[in-house]
């Protein structure tokens, strides 16, 4: 108890920061915690119950905050939101694996799903100090990445001197 305890703290602590000094990444990608978070204290199962089987509520709400995260990460100019992700897929994969092979013992479901939620506060907080310390350095910081124009496009050069655009 002491250990859940601790890492709400941390993840509100976290987000907290987030939102108040993040960027538009670093306060989405913190809504979208601290919302997953509330949403799973709401559809987790009775404790005699919880995880014998899938928990489907708690599949539900971290597949959507899987998409948002890759939404961000996809978008965002900041390598972070990919380490996110990908920590956050591999909680959703242990859904998956649950659901394909009821017979996993309970506990490994446990650690699987809830294991790499430490590291994705850590990954939000470290993303967040990076972007205050862009923004003491550089004087800006952009939030998402930007398309390059046309008359950027790379082009593709020959060995006898022709060249032709990248597509």
């Amino acid at each position: 108890m002491l250990r859940i305890a601790i890492f709400l703290i941390l993840l509100i602590g976290t987000c907290l920061y987030a939102l108040w000094r993040g960027g538009a990444p670093e306060r989405i990608t913190a809504g979208a915690m601290l919302a997953a978070c509330v949403g799973s204290a709401l559809v987790r199962s009775d404790v005699e119950l919880r995880f014998f089987e899938v928990e489907a509520g708690l599949f539900l709400i971290d597949g959507l905050l899987l998409a948002i995260l890759m939404a961000v990460a996809l978008k965002a100019d900041r390598g972070w939101p990919m380490v996110l992700a990908a920590l956050h897929l591999a909680t959703v994969g242990a859904h998956v694996v649950k659901l394909i092979e009821p017979e996993m013992i309970r506990v490994t479901y446990v650690v699987m799903i809830t294991a790499w939620s430490w590291p994705m506060v850590f990954a939000l907080a470290v993303g967040t100090a990076r972007h205050r310390a862009r923004l003491r350095t550089q004087g800006y910081d952009l939030d998402w990445s930007q398309p390059i124009p046309d008359y950027e496009q790379p082009r593709i050069f020959r060995a006898n001197g022709s060249s032709r655009e990248f597509t």
